[in-house]
């Protein structure tokens, strides 16, 4: 997730003890919304049915290790201007020294590539591909339209490459409608990092109405996520029975409502009072909270094609209580 993309306040409990500053420094409360992509990418791939074989299993060591080797990728990227922004996080605090957090990412980064490996020379090509744009994003990420688009990438990938399990894995030619879903959540997660780059204080104009235009797309991706995973499942899988499958897909509409509802109220009362840093980094923390409700949506539209999809949404709509409560002990700055 980009830096500045979210906010917390103090330098909490984790500051002191090595083993904690290294979860911080990986960004372990994020780990629940690592988690919840690949599971729901699984769900959707195989839709909704739990895989044959062990392999694709070995996709979600693999996702999480890229995902957090990047996020410490990203600290020590930008150690430098964390000395004086930032002085508090773990590696300018000398709580992790440099050397060692880029040992630390380069472990997980590569280790997580050569997991997904293990589940099937396509499918590391995959998960080699979302780690190169990982790094390309923590050391070369900067400006209002590149980074973000290599945010949205990354997260199209983690969520695409277990949508594509059955086929990079078990084999056959992929459907691009598979990857609707990933697409969707990509375009998603671009809105969310513009936000992101305008709470970074990406240029010196006014603020005027570029985040609402940026809540306006986070809202308007999270609607599509539900129907783009429901018509990927249709196109690739016989449904229990059309009323089943409609059903699902209303519940994924009503939780990528409900985020979609707490992003629109957040863009309504910035456009009223005018948007500040502090408004955006407000509404930005909103839209970054309700990212495993939304990714929910897609794992609901699954739910009565098979337990995998149950999974994923238990996974979704825990995993955002769990990481809320991560981060008392473990901010994200």
């Amino acid at each position: 997730m980009a830096k500045g993309a979210s906010r917390e306040t103090g330098p909490g409990p984790a500051q002191g003890a090595p083993l904690l500053a290294v979860a911080r420094l990986l960004r372990i409360a994020l780990l629940p919304s690592a988690l919840c992509d690949v599971v729901t990418g699984l769900a959707i791939g195989y839709a909704g049915r739990a895989p044959d074989s062990a392999a694709p299993w070995l996709l979600i060591p693999a996702s999480l290790g890229v995902y957090h080797g990047a996020m410490a990728l990203n600290d020590w990227a930008d150690r430098g201007e964390d000395a004086t922004a930032r002085p508090d996080r773990p590696i300018p605090s000398g709580a992790v020294p440099a050397g060692v957090a880029l040992v630390i990412a380069a472990t997980l980064m590569v280790g997580g590539v050569l997991w997904a490996a293990g589940a099937g020379l396509r499918a590391g090509a995959v998960m080699l591909a979302v780690a190169v744009l990982a790094a390309l994003y923590d050391v070369a990420g900067r400006g209002p339209l590149r980074g973000p688009l290599l945010l949205g990438l990354c997260r199209f990938g983690n969520l695409g490459v277990g949508a594509a399990a059955a086929y990079t894995i078990e084999g056959g030619a992929l459907p691009p409608v598979v990857l609707l879903p990933a697409l969707a959540y990509g375009a998603h997660v671009f809105f969310i990092g513009r936000l992101g780059r305008l709470e970074d204080d990406e240029d010196d104009r006014p603020l005027e109405g570029r985040p609402t235009a940026a809540l306006l797309g986070a809202a308007g991706t999270a609607l599509l996520i539900p129907p783009a995973t429901w018509w990927a499942v249709r196109e690739t899988a016989d449904p229990p029975n059309a009323g089943a499958a409609a059903w699902g897909l209303l519940l994924g509409l009503a939780l990528a409502g409900r985020s979609a509802y707490a992003i629109l109220a957040r863009a309504r009362e910035g456009a009223r009072a005018g948007w500040t840093r502090g408004r955006v980094e407000a509404a930005t923390g909103e839209v970054l909270r309700r990212l495993p409700t939304t990714v929910g949506g897609a794992a609901a539209s699954v739910l009565l094609y098979g337990n995998l999809g149950g999974v994923a949404l238990v996974v979704a709509l825990v995993g955002g209580k769990l990481s809320g409560l991560l981060r008392r002990w473990f901010p994200l700055t």
